[in-house]
């Protein structure tokens, strides 16, 4: 159910039994007013009739019958022609001046009756009218008094009520907060909540599923960074191990036999061990190149990303490379020129080893102030498959791009296949 229906719906409802009280109320002050209503007329007939009927009557008489109870509208009082006279009806002060204010200065008019002893006076009485409207106004505030208080009750407990579920929300993501993997959140009527516990859980998952792949991506990074140490190790030791070997023999030899030795033999020396030096320097210029090619944060990026390109082909020869370069590109950041070397030499990588492709094309250009490089081949990789299976490399490729200050995402080649992006900023003046 809707949130909103549902705080429509308590409002309503207790709205209504509010409504309902009310009306009950107003039923048992109109029986009443009714009957005090009635009762004052009565009291006003009997007197009437009263006076009627004897006219000589006393009106000590008559004020015993007057006080059985108060009139409406009409106020009647006796006045004595001796010394003795009868009470008038009290004045209140403050009723008087409220009475003065309505009139406005009205005349109250007012009829003498004769009687045996002395005067019935009959006038009109207004404040009978003031206090039925004062009293029926105090009902009315004291009711709207009391249907705005229930009211704000009403809606503080029915949003107490509807809102109960935000705690359980909000454990959900203190859980989420402290790594507890995924998290599963009971089922809630509301549609609102169900929908963001739905995300809660969806979010869950997937910083799980980044964690996972980062702490792999951790330990893919350890077991390559091993391997290349073994790797250099044994090249140093096989291959520049031997070329020095051969040119600490050389230089032995020419050290024995210097005095002796004929010219020839001295250069035939000589040859082998500038032979070897010039073997050792370009192992070692391979070996740099391997760990960090030269030139990534000047204007030689174009000449490294050239040489690299030129390397594969030679390498696969069964896949035609096609690159789409600049001349030359803008100076760029040292991690931004290390990514953009390390993303175009992985996707070539991936290409070769899962793609199973004919073509790959790679597409490199300056948009603004960055620079973009699209790696797109002909292959039976998916985006989405693969996104969700990414390992060291791609992830190592996201990483390197977000280090850098830019992006690196997936999709769908326009032929098929995939299409690798990266942007990346360039350096700023």
């Amino acid at each position: 159910m809707d949130l909103r229906w549902r705080l429509f719906g308590y409002v309503l409802g207790f709205a209504l039994a509010l409504l309902l009280a009310a009306a009950a109320w107003v039923g048992l002050a109109l029986r009443e007013d009714v009957a005090e209503e009635m009762a004052a007329s009565t009291r006003l007939v009997n007197t009437m009739l009263a006076v009627s009927a004897a006219p000589e009557s006393r009106a000590g008489d008559l004020e015993a019958l007057l006080a059985g109870g108060q009139l409406r509208h009409v106020a009647l009082h006796v006045e004595r022609s001796n010394l003795e006279q009868g009470l008038a009806p009290a004045r209140s002060g403050l009723m008087d001046s409220l009475v003065d204010y309505l009139l406005d200065g009205r005349q109250i008019h007012e009829r003498r009756i004769p009687l045996g002893d002395g005067t019935l006076v009959i006038r009109a009485d207004a404040r009978a009218e003031i206090h039925e409207v004062l009293r029926d106004g105090a009902r009315i505030m004291a009711t709207l008094l009391v249907f705005s208080l229930a009211m704000a009750v009403v809606a503080w407990l029915a949003a107490h009520r509807a809102l109960k579920p935000v705690r359980e929300l909000e454990d959900g993501l203190a859980r989420v907060g402290r790594d507890e993997g995924r998290v599963s959140l009971p089922a809630f009527r509301l549609k609102e909540f169900a929908s963001i516990a739905s995300a809660i859980e969806r979010m869950s998952g997937e910083l799980s599923e980044t964690r996972q792949a980062r702490q792999q991506l951790a330990r893919q990074l350890l077991e390559l960074q091993e391997n290349e140490r073994r790797e250099l190790a044994r090249e140093l030791h096989d291959e520049l191990g031997q070329s020095l070997t051969a040119v600490n023999v050389s230089a032995a030899y020419i050290e024995r036999h210097a005095g002796r030795a004929s010219p020839d033999d001295l250069a035939d020396s000589a040859r082998d061990i500038r032979n070897e030096s010039t073997r050792m320097l370009a192992q070692v210029r391979n070996l740099l190149s391997q760990l960090r090619p030269h030139g990534l944060e000047g204007l030689q990026m174009m000449d490294a990303l050239n040489d690299l390109v030129s390397g594969w082909r030679g390498r696969a020869p069964q896949i035609g490379i096609e690159a789409a370069f600049p001349e030359s590109l803008p100076a760029l950041p040292p991690a931004a020129g290390l990514a953009l070397y390390r993303t175009v030499q992985e996707a070539l990588t991936n290409v070769l080893r899962h793609s199973v492709a004919s073509q790959v094309r790679l597409t490199l250009r300056e948009v603004g102030k960055a620079v973009e490089l699209t790696v797109a081949d002909n292959g039976v990789g998916k985006a989405s498959e693969i996104v969700r299976r990414s390992r060291g490399g791609l992830l190592g490729m996201r990483e390197r791009a977000e280090m850098a200050g830019g992006s690196c995402w997936f999709d769908e080649a326009p032929g098929g296949g995939l299409q690798v992006r990266l942007c990346l900023p360039l350096a700023q003046a």
